[in-house]
């Protein structure tokens, strides 16, 4: 996709990665819409970028704060070409035995169901169109989990197949859809982890969002399916696919074809 003069909505703009993402994305001479629920922070975003961007005030587990969202995005800018389901929490790192079951289920409403709710949102004028992508932020802990962040990992690879099954029913329609996956980078989350892991994460360095960006914006002009922006990560993720993929064996039922 050509992104010269087209219209990013970014969930969770005011916040690292959803800066990193409109800062790239201008760059390529696009318009941006930041919309976050902390209005204030998006704000203080869209006035460093200038005239090419604004901010909005969204809850992403609202169809119809979304649809108010659209409403604002289209009269400012028009239609929306590229949509950034960015926004996300995550938690104190703590067995799942100790979870409180309302922690669990506001991570999953905000990091799952607000990529559904982003979808419904705009993806039918997309497809209307026959054009358009779609960037859903995954993890690398939606590729590989760990004790003490079961909700966070759940609610991301839950997110990557969803993103999946999205790209698949979306191409037909010319309309790309990539997943993110990002690791440790600049932003409210990050710092907030840091404070509580101070000790753990202390040796860890962290990217700087734009650089998360400029990846975006290259996967888009490619519609590349992923986007892996820390490759650190790779032997661990070789070695748990690796477990799944050591498990093929023969059929439990002797007589099975299929």
């Amino acid at each position: 996709m050509e992104l010269s003069g087209k219209v990013a909505f970014i969930t969770g703009g005011g916040g690292g990665v959803g800066s990193g993402m409109a800062e790239a994305f201008i760059e390529k001479g696009m318009r941006v819409v930041l919309a976050d629920i902390e209005l204030e922070r998006a704000r203080e975003i869209a006035g460093n970028l200038g005239d090419a961007a604004m901010a909005l005030e969204i809850d992403v587990t609202s169809l119809h704060s979304w649809a108010l969202a659209r409403e604002k995005a289209l009269a400012h800018f028009g239609e929306v070409d590229v949509l950034c389901n960015n926004a996300g929490i995550s938690i104190k790192w703590q067995p799942l035995l100790d979870l409180d079951p309302a922690e669990f289920a506001r991570t999953m409403a905000i990091n799952l169901t607000g990529v559904f709710n982003g979808l419904k949102t705009f993806g039918h004028d997309m497809v209307a169109r026959k054009s358009g992508h779609i960037v859903n932020t995954s993890s690398l802990n939606g590729l590989i989990s760990m004790g003490t962040m079961g909700p966070y990992s759940a609610s991301k690879f839950a997110v990557t197949a969803l993103t999946k099954a999205m790209r698949d029913e979306m191409a037909p329609h010319g309309v790309g859809v990539s997943a993110l996956y990002p690791g440790l980078t600049r932003s409210h989350m990050s710092t907030d982890i840091n404070k509580a892991h101070a000790e753990h994460m202390k040796s860890m360095q962290m990217m700087e969002p734009v650089w998360l960006g400029r990846a975006v914006v290259h996967a888009i002009e490619a519609n590349e399916p992923h986007i892996i922006t820390h490759p650190g990560s790779k032997p661990a993720i070789e070695a748990w696919f690796g477990e799944i993929l050591g498990a093929f064996g023969e059929a439990a039922q002797p007589d099975y074809v299929g």
